[in-house]
């Protein structure tokens, strides 16, 4: 039996006294449990009385033939962690979704029938995370993904050390990455897509405008709705809610926010023919996109603008990329594309830096005489709808398929 006193360094790096129980408790099958946690009492002869206590209550357990085990991996995740964590911390339905998804397709298999305790003291995660650092050398899963992954067992695991289940939580460490290099649309490229929508049809070119000319996410697009969220007169979107899988929640980041619209959008918004009621994207029996459908159009659209196929983020990425190479100010910038820290905007900023173009005439033209800042890089953005081939940069035929900066 031993306790005694320790100096533990704390995950922000402070340093605190500790005082520890440890001792091996035989049961009357022959098994060895092995104790050791930190004591609830602040002195080393309370401590001591609380060791004894604990072996009393072994004494008594195994006396009537009963011996408390840890839970399993899947019997704390579907219950405490879930209930206490998961639905206590008010994750958004997004983001439920995604932990049950990593659950159901990574962590059963290697986790599910493993008690707590016994994932603690092994070296278990060290083998999950070389079976899925092999799945990704196989190009099935990639290093953004595996993060995810790690992520939530890692909180999974922490939180059954906050609750004193487990005496300390195996370190999850994740993978280092760099952060994935935008994709954007030339100003010559971009009016190819918005004619290529066009021709789709009317609600299609206004849902690219709502990514290009607003920096709409593809699932707040989905989400938008007539009476809460346009005003016409205002010429302003307020971005409340984001479509994702069928789930309606708040955007991503918990950030309402609005956004002017530049002419082109306006005018796409009003060119709709529909009763302006319930969603502005939506079929013609007034049901909103699914998500198949809109991945599916942006892939139609880039084909018919003989540009090669790209998601709707590019939209927005051209939205973000466009503005600071106009000289948007990047809080405002922030503002409008609903990021939680500038950091995120700054990501265009540099983008704009590293990448200068020319600006065409039109663009140009379209901001003169215009002294409020804002105002000023909202109709310069709106005149991109036009721009002349010949007032753009020469591309070569590596960068005229799509600009990768």
């Amino acid at each position: 039996m031993t306790v005694r006193r320790e100096r533990r360094r704390s995950r922000n790096g402070h340093e605190r006294s500790i005082i520890m129980i440890e001792f091996v408790f035989r049961w009357p099958d022959g098994e060895k449990e092995h104790v050791r946690q930190v004591a609830q009492a602040s002195n080393l002869r309370d401590a001591r009385a609380e060791e004894r206590a604990m072996i009393r209550d072994r004494e008594g357990r195994a006396w009537h033939g009963r011996k408390e085990v840890t839970p399993t991996f899947e019997e704390w995740f579907n219950g405490r962690f879930w209930e206490e964590w998961v639905i206590g911390q008010m994750n958004k339905p997004s983001e439920q979704q995604s932990k049950r998804t990593v659950f159901k397709c990574h962590l059963k298999d290697h986790f599910g029938k493993l008690r707590l305790s016994e994932i603690a003291e092994g070296s278990h995660v060290a083998q999950f995370k070389a079976n899925l650092a092999k799945k990704m050398n196989a190009g099935d899963l990639s290093k953004k993904s595996i993060n995810n992954i790690l992520a939530v067992l890692s909180k999974s695991l922490r939180y059954a050390e906050e609750a004193r289940v487990i005496e300390r939580a195996p370190q999850v460490k994740l993978y280092r990455l760099e952060r994935p290099e935008i994709e954007w649309w030339e100003f010559e490229q971009y009016p190819r897509v918005l004619t290529a929508a066009r021709e789709e049809g009317p609600e299609w070119h206004a849902a690219v405008c709502l990514a290009g000319e607003a920096g709409l996410r593809i699932g707040e697009v989905r989400a938008l709705k007539w009476e809460r969220d346009i005003d016409l007169v205002a010429g302003m979107i307020t971005v409340n809610e984001q479509t994702r899988n069928g789930i309606t929640g708040t955007p991503k980041g918990r950030t309402r926010r609005k956004v002017p619209m530049t002419s082109a959008l306006l005018d796409a918004i009003k060119g709709l023919s529909v009763v302006r009621r319930g969603h502005v994207i939506r079929n013609n029996d007034g049901t909103p996109l699914r998500d198949g459908q809109t991945i599916h159009a942006s892939y139609r659209i880039c084909r018919k603008a003989g540009l090669p196929e790209r998601g709707w983020h590019c939209l927005r990425h051209t939205f973000g990329t466009h503005a600071a190479l106009l000289g948007a100010n990047p809080w405002r910038l922030m503002g409008w594309m609903g990021h939680k820290t500038i950091t995120e905007t700054l990501r265009y900023v540099h983008v704009a830096e590293d990448h200068q173009r020319p600006l065409p005439e039109n663009v140009i033209a379209a901001g003169r005489g215009e002294a409020d800042p804002d105002r000023r890089i909202v109709r310069m953005l709106g005149a991109r709808i036009a721009t002349p081939a010949q007032h753009t940069t020469p591309l070569d035929t590596e960068s005229a398929q799509c600009t990768r900066p």
